[in-house]
């Protein structure tokens, strides 16, 4: 059985900042224009979904790495096959996730070269990856606190910006609502996905897995809260045209002779933005790992990092080219794949365990395959 090393508490944390870091300054379901806030509360029952079916899949298999399991239930080749798949969405999203950090970095730092931040930010994720995930874990539980507060006090300063009546009417236009749900689905909501990967290494998870759809509730909750936040002070049109909404929305904050307090909130962006990019720098080596079948993934850190450099590179040259691709082509992609992929394990794992009481002699492929 593999070693423990996150709490159950960590965990849950994970959770959280994983969806509010992944949201980052964007608005979520923003293709619902003055509905994007019900898209993205309806987008939520299927980051649900796959939440609930990977903690399914580990209580089936305890001990293994949803990719250590795809090809023990459904065969190494169709496994390593659907694994590639996986392998690409993860490896997409974390491009995308590194240029917003980029993007907002030179709105306030514009004399820094791409040439200086690319490096800089992948190095800062290859020191904390070398730490160990345990290290990943107690960040979690350092940064939630200040996050909270500083979210919480940002919604209250903005209330006398808040205009109710930009969230009017409701409902209008049933299809552009469809769309902002399956977008808001795909992202951030469908990126829980990343921790069928951590899950064997949480300790506690099976008498407090409530913990987890609780605090998966709380993140729905505050983005939806936010994106209502954004809209009624911005208004659809602006919100909708502006690539960062919440940090246009911030930039309306002001206190008598404090201003800039965008900077202030820029902290808590950057940080969990990052945050969330560690999640996925540490999925990717574990797929990795588990693809060549490697004993430990330190290895693949760096040379990870220069991939992802090069790639977010080629893929986003630009601003223009990252929101055709990043924000209209690369969820069809996916959103698929990420809900796809754990319902064809789920169905072919339990289809394995209906048939194992039937056939006593065969042994599990999982009892003995290598952590």
């Amino acid at each position: 059985m593999e070693k423990k090393y996150l709490s159950i508490q960590q965990q849950v944390l994970m959770v959280f900042l994983l969806m509010f870091g992944s949201s980052l300054v964007f608005l979520t379901g923003k293709a619902a224009s003055q509905n994007a806030w019900f898209s993205a509360l309806m987008g939520s029952f299927f980051g649900l979904y796959v939440l609930y079916a990977i903690i399914k899949i580990h209580e089936l298999f305890p001990g293994q790495r949803i990719t250590q399991i795809s090809t023990a239930v459904l065969g190494r080749i169709p496994g390593t096959v659907l694994n590639c798949l996986f392998l690409w969405s993860i490896f997409a999203i974390l491009c995308t996730f590194l240029f917003d950090i980029i993007m907002i970095l030179e709105i306030i730092y514009p004399l820094l070269p791409r040439v200086i931040l690319f490096p800089l930010l992948i190095l800062t994720c290859c020191y904390f990856l070398y730490k160990g995930i345990t290290v990943l874990g107690r960040l979690g539980e350092i940064i939630i606190v200040p996050t909270i507060i500083i979210t919480a006090v940002g919604l209250l300063l903005s209330l006398p910006h808040v205009d109710l009546a930009n969230l009017k009417p409701f409902g209008e236009n049933w299809r552009s609502i469809a769309a902002g749900t399956l977008y808001a689905a795909d992202w951030p909501f469908n990126e829980v996905i990343i921790f069928g990967l951590f899950l064997p290494m949480v300790s506690g998870l099976k008498s407090n897995k409530a913990l987890v759809y609780f605090w998966y509730c709380g993140g729905v909750i505050l983005l939806t809260l936010i994106d209502i936040n954004i809209i009624a002070v911005l208004g659809k049109d602006l919100a909708y045209l502006s690539l960062f909404p919440l940090f246009e929305t911030s930039r309306a904050i002001g206190m008598e002779n404090f201003q800039r307090m965008e900077l202030l909130f820029f902290v808590i962006w950057f940080i969990t933005g990052m945050y969330t990019m560690l999640i996925f720098y540490q999925g990717l080596t574990f797929i990795v790992q588990d693809l060549f079948t490697l004993k430990n993934y330190r290895a693949l850190i760096l040379p990870l990092g220069l991939c992802i450099v090069v790639f977010t590179l080629y893929m986003f040259p630009n601003t223009v080219e990252y929101s055709l691709l990043g924000f209209k082509y690369l969820e069809v992609y996916t959103f698929p794949v990420n809900l796809l992929y754990p319902t064809i394990i789920l169905c072919a794992a339990k289809y394995q365990q209906k048939r194992q009481p039937q056939n006593p002699s065969k042994i599990n492929p999982l009892q003995h395959t290598a952590l």
